[in-house]
Formats: C-alpha cells, structure tokens, sequence
C-alpha cells in the first residue's frame, strides 16, 4: 500500500508527476509482457476457430459414412394404397413384381355374451336374496317383531341360499302365528304392490298392536322392507305398507351409468311429449316405463302435428332381450317417433339405450334400444359387480400367454383387472365393449397365433365369458399372404424382411384382384446430394477460416500499416486446405468414376477467373447420372474404406482430434496455454516489484516533504527569535537618548 503523499505542498514540486513517470519507465517490462499474452492468446483462440471449423467437416463426413448416404437405396411402390418399403445399404437395384392376397391380422377374443345380469325391471322373489338385485341387500340375521307387546324372531338364513320368498314367508307365517295365539281367525297375506312389501291382515275379532325391528337386531330386514315406522297401535285387519322398494331402483339396476333425475322427452307424430325421471334411489324402472309408455300413448291417441288422431293406439314399454323396448300396438295409422329435446335435464334416455332409436312413418311400430340395460359394473368390487356365476375369492389367477394375473374379487373390480391386463406384458390389449357389454382381448402382434388363456385358479376368465383353455371365444389372426415375382411369401407381421434381400416391405392392403404392384429398388440420389452437399459447404467454410486466421495485409508507403492473422505464420495452417483439397480430389483405382470429380465435384468450370476456384461446387446433375450410370462404382468411391473421403477423414483427425493430445490442435494449444501461463506468473512478479518500486519512490518523496515541512518550521521560529532580539536592542536605545537630552536641557 502506498505511503500518505502530500503533492508537494511544502517543496512547491508536483511529486505525484515525477512518480508516475518514474513508474511509469518501470513498467515498461511488464507492457511488453502483457502485449506478448493478448498476442498468445489471439493465436489460441484463433487455434479453437480452425478446430471448429475442422470439427465441422468431420461431423459431415461421419454422417455421411455413418449413415452410408453414398450407399442409400431408395424403394419405391406404384401403389403406396397397397404397399410400401425401405431398402438398406446392399439392396440390388432392380424392380420387383409383388401382389399382395392377405394382411397379417391379430387374434382377437370376445366374450361369447354379455357379462352382466339382465334387466327385468322388476323384482324376482325366486332368486336368492343375493341374486335378486334388491334395492337394499338383506343380511342374514335376526328381526324382531312385536304383536300386542310379545316380541318374535324373524330368522334370515345365508343370502346366497336363501330367497327372497322365503323370508317373505317367514315374515308373514310368524305374524299371523302370534296373532292367532290371541285372535284364532286372523290371517296375513304378503304381496308385493308398486315395487313395495304389503302386509294385509283379515280375520280379527279384535284390534292389535304390532311393530317391527328392535336395535338388538342383527339383519337389516326391517329396514330392507322399510317396516320400521310402520308398525300400527289397536287396529283390527290393519294393512302394513312398508317404505323401501324392492323392485330395483334407477340407483340399484346395474344400467351403464347412474340415472339422473329430471325431464325426459319423446316426439310423437311432431308433438314433443315430456316425462319426469323421479329421485333415481326410490324410482324403480317399472314405473319409468309405465309413466313414459302412458304419456306416449296419451299422444298417438289424441292425434299430432300431421297425424289424426288414434284412439285404440297403445304404447307399452317392457324389457326384452336386455334391452328397452317400445312396442305401438292396435294402432289404425302410421305413426313417427324418436327421443329427446334440448330442454331434457335427464341422462335416462341414453342410459336406458334409446336416446338415438326412431321409427318414422310406420305402422305400429316396436323400438328396441340400442345397447343392454344390465351390464357388468366397472368399478364395483367384481363379487358385486353383477356377472353372474362368479367365484368369490381373495386368491383368484387369471394367466394369459403364460403370464399370471392376481385378483380379489372382493377388493377387485372389472377396471382394476383390465388395468392389471394391459401392464402385465401378455402380449395383449384388454377393453371393454359398452354397448354389448363383452371384455375383448386383442393380440399386440399378427399372425395365427392363439390367445392362452386359463384360469390357474378362480373362474374369472369362464365368468368373463372367454372360454379359457379352449378358442371359442376367439377369431384367431391370420398370416400376411403376398407373391413377389411369382414366389409365394407367408409372414405373421405386414412388415416382411424375408421377401427381398435388405428390403423391408410394409403391407397396407390388398392387390386388387388380378393385379400386381411394382416395387422399385435404386439409388437414393437425394440422400447422397443431400450429405454431399452438407460436406462441400462444411468444406469450403474450412477455407473461409483458413484464409481469415492466415491473411497477411503489407501496408502501404506513407500509408496505412500492414496487417496480419494470428496463424499467419503458421507452415502448416498456410498448406493446409490445399492439402485437404488435394486429397479430396484425388484419383482412386481405375475405370471412369475413379474420383469425385466423376460424380459432379470440382473447383469450377475450367477457364474460370483466377481466384474463384479455390472452392468445392457440386454439378448435381452429373451426380445424378453418375448414381444412375455407376451405382456401383459411386457407391465404392463414396464408402469411407475405399474411397478419398476417408482418406480425407484420417487427414482431418490428425489435425483436430480430442484424443490425441499430440494432434495439431490439441498440441498447438496446449504450447499457447503453457505459454500465456508463464507469462502470467513473469507478469504477476514484475507487477510485485513495480508495487514495491512505487511504494519505496513515494515514501521517499512524503520523507522529503516532512523534513521540508522542519526545516520550514525551525526557520521560522528561529525568525521569530531573531526578530523579538532586534526589538529589545531598539528599545533599549531609545532610552538612552531620551535622557541624554533631559541631561543636556539642565544644564
């Protein structure tokens, strides 16, 4: 750090003037040093120009071997409709008569019939309580039931062997019993009325007290049948309505979807006819029917916009076959029909599978819906998924090809299964057909190949309806079928490699019958324009580099100074191109494409201006009947083992090569880069002692400054002494004087 400097205050000098050129002659070492680094490191990085340049043209030349655009075939079909192919490097340049008779197609399994239980609108007392597709499942267990203050117990047995009809019986035997203990002549009969359980009570001499269910239940019977707040006090023949349907409701049917409540419509003769959907958990699907048949038929009896009136018309809906059906009976004209408005706030028409139906000017027409009412349900655990036949277990095995696919089927459902499918690797896609209500299996691959499945252990796949073990279930695929000049090819993929050497040959379609399609092999001229031309470009951007980095500019007598690059006195940045283009141009072995210059490569037209032919054109019209003449003899000179380019790729490499640190590049710049680091550490060393050099000079001149600044004070305290002395010599004087006159004046 430099010593405090006080500018020459006291001596009056500039001093900070006659430092800084003391410096800045010190320093003049340390210029010449740091003009030496910026040109060392000019050079350098001229050095990484020319490696990039280099770089350039090697990745050209190794795209261009790499790929074999010298050697690329290109195939060509006269009829892309019915075939298509590629051709590798070694594919002879010929034309191929090929007709195709088959495709290759993929095996493909269905289910032999719908999965899920089929709808019927109504409940079914003969099914087991399991079976019956109630609105609210019964449990096994006990309900109480309680007649003038006597409790009795209703037993439910197992809900896969027990039906429903019995316990209805067994609800209305044990009430009439314990009434006929106080009251003999008392009977009960119970029916089902409107989708709900009726007990109707005759026979009484007296009046009862009766109710239903207890918290120390243990089965939902009464709750199931909705008794629990029906029970009556001193009614003599009381009938008891219970709550709950147990019809199916729009909520409980396993429909494709979940039923909205709201407006649905139907256009009757072009009167639009509206309906409404109740609260899907307490509607049953009788009463949709019924209501909307109703309302339909109101219309077609009253007459519509272009249709007189039919009196004995009648609409009735029912289910048939799994499907919603609309039949017109009795009707004395013809009549029109389809379904929905824009207002409808409903889904039900496209759940109940008639939202798209219609009949259209005919005679008591019957409308079928167009997809199944019961369907198997995608994300209900698969014991309640309503597939019919299913085997509970929580260890289920389905193998398909040889892979094993676990399953629960009481955590399970359809759509984790079908997922577990397609991830499993079995060489299958599983999906699922929502308007027959199937599973489809479709092999991944072509060919006549069977789908294996079995059922390790469970029933699923024979529940899924896919026959397993066997293919009844299955459309097996077929090979593909083609002829190619009159030899009969079989393939169990529409892409066949073994039909012609080093051609692929992808099938699209069929011949049409008697015909055949031409297939031609030949040389990809655009390949090799393409990757000839992307090398020329590279190439002479090398020589563009070369002749910036090695310009040398004289100067001019009395005018501007020369100028040179920073390779310009480089030997061998100087020869280089004309040795790469000399190596480019070269003949190699005999007949006439024997060097590049054959396929349309020159430095120009001869007779050209002096100066422009120091750069590769490319004729691309000579290329093109040379690859068409020669394929062979291009192919050679272009192959990076036969031909100059690779000659010219080795020649490259040993200038610019990561590698090899003894390449040009790699050397030249590994010399710079020691050098300028040298330099550094001379330029560090003679910057420390002109620091010190400075800090010496200024403490020097502060240190003259300071004694000045003594002397200066001493010389005026001194002054000052010297002058309070001459004072008291004057005063002294005076005195003297004055008396003598006084003395004298006396006298």
């Amino acid at each position: 750090m430099s010593t405090i400097q006080f500018g020459g205050v006291i001596s009056g000098l500039n001093t900070q003037s006659i430092i800084d050129a003391l410096v800045a002659a010190e320093k003049q070492p340390l210029t010449d040093l740091q003009t030496k680094e910026a040109s060392l490191t000019s050079e350098k990085t001229a050095y990484g120009q020319l490696g990039s340049a280099i770089d350039s043209v090697v990745t050209q030349l190794k795209n261009f071997t790499v790929t074999s655009a010298g050697s690329s075939r290109a195939a060509t079909s006269s009829d892309s409709s019915v075939l298509t192919a590629s051709a590798g490097a070694s594919a002879t340049v010929a034309s191929y008569q090929i007709s195709v008779q088959n495709l290759a197609t993929a095996t493909r399994a269905t289910s032999t019939g719908a999965l899920g239980a089929a709808v019927t609108g109504n409940v079914d007392t003969s099914q087991t309580l399991a079976n019956a597709n109630l609105a609210t499942p019964i449990t096994a267990g006990t309900m109480t039931l309680t007649v003038d203050g006597t409790a009795v117990q209703v037993t439910v047995g197992d809900p896969t062997t027990t039906t429903l009809q019995s316990v209805i019986d067994d609800l209305s035997s044990a009430l009439q019993t314990q009434l006929q203990t106080t009251d003999s002549g008392s009977t009960v009969s119970a029916s089902i009325v409107n989708g709900q359980l009726q007990l109707a009570i005759s026979g009484n001499s007296a009046a009862h007290t009766i109710g239903f269910g207890d918290p120390s239940d243990t089965s939902n019977l009464a709750t199931a049948f909705g008794l629990g707040t029906q029970g009556v006090a001193n009614v003599q023949n009381a009938t008891v309505d219970g709550t709950a349907y147990l019809d199916p409701t729009l909520q409980s049917l396993n429909l494709p979807g979940s039923v909205t409540a709201g407006q649905i419509s139907a256009i009757v003769d072009g009167v639009i006819v509206h309906y409404t959907v109740g609260d899907p958990t307490k509607t049953t699907l009788d009463q949709v029917m019924a209501g909307f048949g109703q309302a339909i038929q109101n219309q077609l009896q009253a007459g519509g916009s272009n249709v007189s009136a039919d009196p004995s018309a009648t609409a009735t809906f029912s289910v048939v076959g799994n499907k919603l059906q609309l039949s017109i009976a009795g009707g004395a004209v013809a009549h029109s029909l389809s379904f929905s408005a824009s207002g409808d706030s409903s889904n039900a028409l496209g759940m109940l599978g008639i939202a798209n139906s219609s009949a259209t000017n005919a005679a008591n027409p019957t409308i079928t819906g167009a997809t199944n009412l019961g369907v198997a349900r995608m994300v209900s655990t698969i014991d309640t998924s309503d597939i019919p036949g299913v085997t509970s277990t929580s260890t289920g095995v389905l193998t398909i090809n040889g892979v094993a696919i676990s399953y629960d089927t009481t955590k399970d459902s359809l759509s984790d299964v079908i997922t577990r499918i397609n991830n499993a690797g079995a060489g299958v896609v599983a999906s699922v057909d929502r308007t027959n209500d199937e599973i489809e299996l479709t092999a991944q691959s072509t060919g006549a190949s069977a789908i294996d499945i079995v059922d390790t252990s469970g029933n699923l796949g024979a529940a899924l309806k896919l026959a397993p073990g066997t293919t009844n279930a299955q459309v097996v695929g077929r090979n593909a079928q083609l002829t190619v000049d009159g030899r009969s090819i079989i393939s169990a993929s529409n892409t066949v490699t073994n039909a012609i050497d080093s051609v692929s040959l992808s099938l699209v379609g069929q011949s049409p019958l008697g015909e055949t399609e031409t297939l031609s092999v030949g040389v990809d001229t655009n390949a090799v324009q393409t990757a000839l031309s992307s090398f020329i470009s590279a190439f002479n951007s090398l020589g563009d580099t070369l002749d910036n980095l090695t310009a040398n500019t004289p100067g001019t007598v009395g005018g501007t100074a020369g100028s040179a690059g920073p390779l310009a006195d480089d030997p061998t940045a100087l020869t280089m191109f004309l040795s790469l283009r000399n190596t480019v141009m070269q003949a190699v072995g005999g007949g006439n494409t024997n060097s590049l210059s054959a396929l349309g490569v020159s430095t120009g037209t001869v007779g050209s201006a002096v100066g422009t032919t120091n750069r590769l054109q490319l004729d691309t019209n000579k290329l093109a009947a040379a690859l068409t003449n020669d394929p062979n003899g291009a192919s050679s000179l272009l192959d990076s083992a036969t031909g100059p380019l690779g000659q010219l790729l080795a020649q490259l490499q040993g200038y610019e090569d990561p590698s090899n640190t003894q390449a040009y590049i790699q050397s030249s710049t590994t010399s710079l880069t020691d050098q300028i680091t040298s330099v550094q550490s001379r330029e560090a060393t003679e910057q420390e002692m002109i620091d010190n050099y400075t800090s010496m000079i200024e403490a020097q001149f502060t240190a003259m400054e300071t004694t000045l600044a003594t002397l200066q004070s001493q010389s005026a305290q001194i002054a000052a002494e010297l002058g309070e002395s001459t004072s008291s010599s004057s005063s002294s004087s005076s005195s003297s004087s004055g008396l003598s006159s006084t003395s004298t004046s006396s006298s």
